[in-house]
């Protein structure tokens, strides 16, 4: 039987971590979660983590804090952000510090699987 893939999901607000925890479940990944960046970092040295999907907005340290670390420490582990405040500086910004993809809250659900998929370099099943 094939290992899941796990994801970790950052976000200081519960029910957006159950929300995320509950829909990679549902697409057959094992979902790991943080309301904060230290203990995302905590965890991504305990767990193998295949992919990181993060709120930019956060007290500090914020998404993008937590981006720049994780492309220090782990440069090919890829990063997915969130925010419900998104505009095109704010795209532009994560493209140019690594992220892998970027969406605005709410997303389509559609939309951020096929971003996970791409950053995990899964593809569809024919």
């Amino acid at each position: 039987m094939e290992e899941l893939k796990k994801i970790l999901v950052v976000d200081n607000h519960q029910n957006i971590l159950e929300l995320l925890s509950n829909l990679l479940q549902m697409f057959k990944y094992q979902a790991f979660c943080a309301l904060d960046t230290q203990t995302a970092l905590k965890l991504l040295e305990e767990k193998k983590i295949d992919c990181v999907i993060t709120d930019v907005e956060m007290p500090k340290p914020s998404g993008f804090d937590l981006l720049d670390e994780v492309k220090n420490k782990y440069p090919h582990l890829p990063v997915i952000m969130i925010s419900s405040y998104a505009n095109p500086k704010m795209e532009k910004q994560a493209e140019k510090s690594g992220a892998s993809g970027f969406t605005a809250k709410p997303f389509r659900i559609e939309t951020l699987q096929r971003m996970i998929e791409k950053a995990l370099g899964v593809r569809e099943k024919a």
